[in-house]
């Protein structure tokens, strides 16, 4: 049985404290985890122009390689880019490539406006450029490499 989801007065800090999460719900059910691990969210792109899209993340925009992978076993070269302490970005070279729709990576950037001069600089074409939105962010967007639209956004 899943637990009902908090109230908003059960704030993440609160069911967080001593290193534990409390999972909510009645006392019979109610658990503690004892050990908290920091999780990573990865987008994984299959991609046939794997050399380009890594001189994106890694030359272009200066992501670390956190882990890379030659080819083998009829599988393509791979890497993975981080960016922050939990997200990652995971190229992995493919004979082909599937389109992206109705999806786009939304980045956070503490200077989009330089941002948009490097990438001036670099020849990536801007497919939006810097603007204020009304939810209070600076943006701007590009494609990468692989075609998947990244948005990168700056909180004014």
């Amino acid at each position: 049985t899943v637990p009902p989801v908090p109230d908003a007065a059960s704030s993440w800090a609160e069911r967080t404290k001593g290193g534990a999460i409390t999972v909510p719900g009645d006392s019979a059910r109610a658990a503690t985890l004892s050990t908290v691990r920091e999780m990573e969210l990865r987008i994984v792109r299959h991609t046939t122009r794997f050399d380009a899209a890594c001189r994106f993340y890694g030359d272009v925009l200066g992501w670390p390689v956190t882990r890379e992978w030659p080819a083998g076993d009829g599988q393509g070269r791979g890497r993975i880019f981080g960016y922050g302490d939990t997200a990652r970005v995971e190229l992995i070279e493919h004979t082909r490539q599937a389109e992206v729709s109705g999806l786009f990576l939304s980045v956070e950037h503490p200077d989009v406006a330089t941002l948009h001069d490097t990438f001036a600089a670099a020849g990536v074409p801007i497919l939006r450029g810097l603007a204020d939105q009304p939810w209070g962010h600076r943006n701007l967007a590009v494609h990468d490499p692989t075609g998947l639209e990244v948005v990168f956004f700056q909180p004014l």
